[in-house]
């Protein structure tokens, strides 16, 4: 970074221009958040396009024409750094008046000595005051209602900053929250990221609900979820639960020692998956913690003896979602997996009642969660400890904890090597074995190679499934006709299960 202010410094000098440092680079160098850097903001007074061209060579970036129109433009460099310029109108304390919080309007000129030196830096707003009060505050509160993403932008950096929030500030965002709802969806997805990336989010969540009102503007059954889900099971609102089952998957996800060390590594490895662009399988995961009872307002029913059921909760849930995604231009893949998350987190849980850990069982729910197996089994847990813990606080949860890590190693063992059947076997080395022709049979095989390698019946490598083809397809000609018949290998390949009582006890010998 200190090679290009100073290359622009110089580049400045020799063209006869002002050039000034702005917003949250400043803030970051004053928090020591240097390494964080990767964004930097100029504003320039003078000739800002011939600048940016000369720039752009002497720096050997690549130039972008952001916005002609406004004067905004891009050098994107090699090393990752993004620089943005923007041409000044009147003095430096105007532009920064413009901006939305003191914390980033904040100006430092280019002709002053670098590294940063604090008497340099132009303040208008009180900005530093405000970092060493660890403080979020605004300027004016027409900033919000020239654009009302700074209503989720400023509780964003009370989020990554871990800054308290001023009063006026509060004031005026809850004024304003009504408008948070005619801003583009990707642009309210952008910042809702930045929150979910960022531990403790329950935390934050919370606040944007309580204290600023702004939470139910972006997802508007919240207000309903607060109105019902008290029953049998449950001591508190939906939406209160919901919360609190964010913070249950939090305490999870960062907790050191809560799963066996192999698959508490697996996790670590699994939430760190980018899904779209840089979102994480993290964030996905807290969404679908907050979300898994969002179908519960349209799913209430109250039976013949008065008693509250939210049967088919996850189906309406899972389709409100959707809903959410499309509006807020998820991608596909993260609907799709937020789809999956709210429709099936019941799951486990009703394993657990029929206490049923087969092999049959395993499979289907495996088949059915894919890739996000672990990520519904942390919800479910996330789930059930939320309920019961707030219904008796000093009930012991180790049952369905081992029950969970249970099927998860499950998962990883024996599942997760084959989920993807055609890098051990392809579909047209089963076609040249067996000469079977092309037909959608080819997947039926496909998954009986799967479920054979499953129970244990066959090695988890080509070699396994070629010889199974061959003991098991041996009339090419009726091959369309015969499928192995597994429900006499399911039934053989239950009592090899290690069943969960003898799990549990391994468990606890080997703590």
């Amino acid at each position: 970074m200190d090679r290009v202010i100073n290359t622009i410094a110089r580049q400045a000098k020799e063209e006869g221009v002002l050039c000034y440092l702005v917003g949250g680079t400043i803030r970051d160098i004053l928090l020591n958040r240097d390494l964080l850097i990767r964004d930097l903001d100029f504003v320039v007074q003078g000739n800002l396009e011939i600048f940016v061209e000369n720039l752009m060579k002497e720096l050997e970036g690549k130039l972008i024409p952001m916005d002609k129109e406004k004067r905004l433009f891009r050098i994107r460099l090699e090393e990752g750094l993004i620089l943005d310029f923007t041409q000044m109108e009147g003095e430096i304390e105007q532009d920064l008046e413009k901006r939305d919080l003191t914390i980033s309007a904040m100006a430092y000129p280019l002709d002053a000595p670098w590294p940063l030196e604090r008497e340099y830096i132009i303040d208008p707003f009180g900005g530093q005051e405000d970092i060493e009060k660890r403080r979020v505050r605004h300027i004016r509160e027409e900033a919000f209602e020239e654009d009302p993403v700074r209503l989720i932008r400023a509780p964003r950096f009370m989020c990554q900053l871990r800054f308290n929030m001023a009063e006026e500030t509060i004031t005026a965002i809850r004024k304003y929250a009504h408008l948070l709802p005619t801003v583009a969806g990707e642009r309210i997805t952008q910042e809702l990221f930045l929150i979910l990336r960022e531990d403790k989010t329950y935390h934050f969540l919370t606040f944007m609900d309580k204290k600023l009102d702004i939470l139910n503007k972006i997802f508007p059954e919240i207000e309903e979820m607060k109105d019902i889900g008290e029953c049998k099971y449950h001591v508190v609102d939906s939406w209160t639960h919901s919360i609190y089952t964010v913070k249950v998957a939090e305490s999870v996800i960062y907790a050191q020692g809560f799963f066996e060390d192999h698959i508490r590594e697996f996790y670590e490895a699994h939430a760190r998956e980018t899904i779209a662009g840089d979102h994480r399988r993290m964030e996905l995961l807290k969404l679908g913690a907050l979300f898994h009872d969002i179908g519960k307002p349209s799913a209430k029913k109250v039976d013949a003896t008065g008693r509250t059921r939210f049967r088919g909760h996850e189906i309406t849930g899972a389709e409100l979602v959707k809903e959410y995604g499309e509006k807020l231009k998820w991608s596909k893949k993260e609907i799709g997996i937020l789809y999956k998350y709210v429709a099936h987190h019941m799951t486990p849980l009703v394993l657990y009642k029929k206490n049923d850990v087969s092999g049959k069982a395993l499979y289907q729910f495996f088949k059915e969660g894919g890739k996000e197996t672990l990520d519904l089994l942390l919800i479910a847990l996330a789930d059930i400890v939320s309920t019961r813990k707030l219904l008796d606080p000093h009930e012991e949860m180790g049952m369905f904890k081992v029950h969970v890590e249970y099927i998860a190693n499950n998962y990883i063992t024996r599942y997760r090597p084959i989920e993807n059947i055609t890098s051990i076997i392809s579909g047209r080395e089963v076609m040249e074995e067996i000469n079977l022709p092309e037909s959608t049979f080819v997947g039926e095989v496909l998954e009986d190679i799967k479920k054979a390698m499953f129970y244990g019946h066959i090695p988890q490598h080509k070699e396994g499934a070629l010889k199974y083809l061959r003991e098991n397809f041996k009339n090419s000609d009726k091959v369309a006709e015969e499928e192995p018949e597994f429900e006499k290998e399911e039934i053989e390949a239950e009592k090899c299960e290690v069943d969960l009582q003898k799990w549990e006890k391994k468990s606890e010998q080997e703590k």
